[in-house]
């Protein structure tokens, strides 16, 4: 792809605008944690306070008693999830087809002075597939994210890769190689807890793009490349 020399006054723009974009993310986050805590803390503490009774009066009417509070905070409880679900959930995208080399100027467009600004390198390619339709919204949305983080743990002097290619007849695939970042633990697409040692950073953006590949009907997996750097395959429909 054609390179154009970043005015710096942009490129500063654009890399402060990816950093807000970030703090955004982690600030949502952050207060679902925090909302989830509160409204599911208070039934799980009946839960256990009942249990306990129960250990300590094992009789038929004490015991009758407490399992029917432990049976109404569990459906609180339940009510209380299925509405955080529906409060935080992913609206539907408008429907947006375009094509792979028009989804990958604009990541070009966007990351490339970020990347000079720090001094990595953006080489963005494609095998032959340019002309193929894919859904855009959210396909963006996977290999922004994933060129952001890239782009914030290298180094100055390594590189980031994204190469699109086609797997099949019916899928397109974007491979990004990502130095810097070490793997992730296997359960990532869980959204546990980072175990110690995990950055907390690549686990949740990883953990957000498996979910986002999955609504269109794709994949995400993350292996090591024989240089070392982390390498994401991204696989989205065709069409």
């Amino acid at each position: 792809m054609t390179q154009a020399t970043p005015n710096p006054n942009i490129a500063a723009l654009l890399a402060r605008l990816d950093e807000l974009r970030h703090a955004e993310r982690r600030a949502a986050s952050t207060r679902m944690v925090s909302v989830t805590g509160h409204l599911i803390g208070t039934p799980l503490n009946i839960i256990a306070g009942r249990a306990a009774l129960i250990r300590t009066n094992p009789s038929p009417e004490a015991v009758e008693g407490n399992l029917r509070r432990i049976e109404e905070q569990v459906e609180r409880l339940s009510l209380r999830v299925r509405r955080l679900i529906d409060y935080f959930g992913l609206p539907e995208p408008a429907a947006a087809r375009r094509t792979v080399g028009e989804v990958l100027a604009e990541c070009a467009a966007v990351y490339r002075p970020i990347a000079e600004l720090k001094g990595v390198s953006l080489d963005i390619s494609a095998q032959g597939v340019e002309a193929l339709p894919i859904e855009s919204t959210l396909t963006l949305l996977v290999l922004t994210t994933l060129l952001s983080l890239g782009i914030r743990r290298a180094a100055a002097g390594q590189c980031v890769l994204l190469d699109a290619g086609e797997q099949g007849k019916s899928a397109v695939t974007f491979e990004l190689s990502l130095p810097g970042l070490d793997m992730p633990p296997s359960n990532f697409d869980w959204l546990e807890p980072p175990e110690r040692g995990v950055d907390p950073d690549a686990f949740e953006a990883l953990s957000l793009c498996l979910g986002l590949a999955r609504r269109v009907g794709g994949s995400l997996s993350v292996a090591r490349s024989p240089a070392g750097d982390m390498t994401v395959c991204f696989e989205c429909a065709r069409g």
